[in-house]
């Protein structure tokens, strides 16, 4: 039996609350798959949801990034992210998304009418503006014989000009316990997962600087198009870290030992946390994580993206 989404009112498939986790686990064609309170789906039971499609947008940007939020307070929610002031900066969303889903230049993909919340569009018309605005603008061109969206070359080169936070740039910031317990973890699972998906991996300890710690993380982090984030250990400093990046759009992967996962902080717990046994399974994980939810970084260094 089919339910409603409680964000945008699509049906979605049946769902439970007494899953083992907190909440219900919702998997929303149009949102993407988010778990939600069931304190917050008491407070919204029957109510018509104002700006709908912000908190779609929110939730669904996350999701590509393969993170599974915990839906609890919709004010914290739209605070998340930063939501597209203009039709420009839909447009911008648009290319993005379908530049981290090809794997060459001269590929095209299929949008359907709930891809409209990568654009945050109201509706399913404003979604299709934004498309054909992209096609008089240069930027894509359909593919009427096989119904494809295909990055022109003006808009590769218009992607190119985006703020570096917006392409990903292909360092990859590693967040972590320096204890020498971690350290096949980190030589034999982060270091080269990163590596084998076109990040260059920094761990701070690993480098040189004169600077006060504290500032070399802020400045790295900064630089960086994805921070990996593992919890064992349960070091304040990373949690601080991962924090940091997430406040700056940054995507964060998150990882954690299988005998450490009870020890997580609650408001972390909502995250979709890759929980590894030891260095090859992590490698493994991480690849999988990567490849499934960011850039093609080798990708965008051949096309002269840095």
């Amino acid at each position: 039996m089919n339910r409603e989404c409680f964000i945008c009112k699509s049906n979605v498939p049946s769902y439970s609350w007494n899953h083992p986790e907190p909440g219900a686990r919702i998997n929303c064609a149009l949102c993407g798959e988010y778990r939600l309170s069931e304190y917050l789906a008491t407070k919204m039971h029957g109510y018509a949801l104002h700006d709908s499609h912000i908190y779609a947008g929110a939730i669904r940007e996350n999701y590509e990034q393969g993170i599974v939020l915990w839906v609890e307070d919709l004010q914290e929610l739209r605070d998340s992210v930063v939501i597209p002031k203009n039709p420009i900066e839909s447009i911008d969303r648009i290319l993005v998304y379908i530049l981290r889903k090809i794997d060459s230049a001269d590929e095209g993909i299929e949008l359907q009418q709930t891809d409209c919340s990568i654009a945050y569009a109201k509706t399913p018309a404003e979604f299709s503006y934004f498309l054909w605005k992209a096609v008089e603008l240069g930027y894509l061109q359909y593919l009427s014989d096989k119904a494809q969206w295909q990055l022109t070359l003006n808009g590769w080169k218009h992607l190119a000009e985006l703020p570096q936070k917006e392409i990903r740039p292909n360092q990859a910031f590693v967040a972590m316990w320096f204890d020498k317990d971690l350290v096949d973890a980190w030589e034999n699972g982060l270091k080269p997962a990163l590596r084998q998906t076109g990040y260059d991996p920094i761990r701070l300890d690993y480098t040189e600087y004169n600077e006060k710690i504290d500032d070399k993380i802020i400045a790295e982090i900064r630089k960086s198009g994805l921070l990996v984030a593992d919890f064992t250990g349960q070091r304040g400093g990373v949690y601080f870290e991962a924090g940091f990046a997430m406040g700056l759009g940054i995507p964060v992967i998150w990882t954690c030992r299988d005998t450490d996962v009870g020890n997580l902080h609650f408001d972390t717990r909502q995250y979709n946390h890759i929980i590894w046994t030891d260095a090859a399974t992590l490698k493994e994980r991480l690849i999988n994580r990567i490849e499934a939810t960011l850039p093609n970084i080798s990708k965008l260094k051949r096309e002269g993206f840095r």
